[in-house]
């Protein structure tokens, strides 16, 4: 099981980019907003896990605001792994992940 980076979460570019989305998301759950639900978000979730690409830790479009229940669901807690819920939330973001990547690679041949 991989660890959790407890030095990225306390640190105050983090908490200030947390409340900047959860303010964006208008402090609401953006899974269960889907559902036309109105839900409280208390967490601020990478939809690609921190743990795998900590360099998106603070890109926007890799975070979303969720309740503590879909949170929960994004995240298979035995192995640490995306679960479906989580994949189809990494698919709708893939083209932004692609890009930076692209982006990321061209300029290192630069």
């Amino acid at each position: 099981m991989r660890t959790r980076n407890t030095n990225f979460y306390s640190d105050k570019k983090w908490e200030r980019k947390r409340l900047r989305i959860l303010k964006s998301d208008g402090y609401e759950c953006q899974n269960c907003k889907r559902f036309y639900k109105t839900t409280t978000a208390q967490v601020v979730h990478h939809i690609y896990f921190y743990e795998d690409y900590s360099e998106l830790g603070l890109m926007n479009w890799n975070l979303v605001s969720l309740c503590n229940s879909c949170h929960n669901k994004m995240h298979n807690r035995h192995d640490d792994t995306a679960t479906k819920l989580g994949l189809e939330w990494q698919d709708k973001k893939k083209k932004d992940f692609e890009i930076y990547f692209k982006n990321k690679n061209e300029k290192v041949r630069d």
